[in-house]
């Protein structure tokens, strides 16, 4: 368990997670005329992002320390999921289409993604 100073800095940093995150997540939504079914932030050590059978979109709450292209890449990348569900070349012309520099996105979490998995 995390010490009670930890546990509070990791709460708000899921706040502000929910509150940037799901806006963005609502405005790419409606670009793309997807309807996605809940969102919920997690708490996982090996996923940015999924979209389930059921369109719930689960968006990883350490995001919020990546800068804002990354957050919209990942947040269109699992949007595009409720239109095409595996990764087809189609599917990559949706995602770069609304994140036009998804391979700088791809590339920075490639290079710094376990930084934002440290716990703080």
């Amino acid at each position: 368990m995390l010490p009670f100073g930890r546990r509070a800095l990791r709460r708000w940093f899921k706040k502000r997670a929910a509150e940037k995150i799901i806006p963005r997540a609502e405005r790419f939504a409606q670009s793309l005329g997807v309807k996605y079914n809940q969102i919920q932030m997690t708490d996982s050590k090996f996923r940015w992002g999924s979209c389930s059978t059921k369109d719930n979109l689960n968006l990883n709450w350490r995001l919020i320390k990546a800068p804002v292209f990354v957050i919209d890449y990942i947040i269109v990348h699992e949007l595009t999921h409720l239109i095409e569900g595996n990764h087809t070349p189609r599917f990559w012309n949706i995602v770069h289409a609304q994140v036009a520099n998804m391979d700088k996105a791809k590339k920075w979490l490639k290079e710094n993604g376990q930084l934002l998995l440290s716990d703080l």
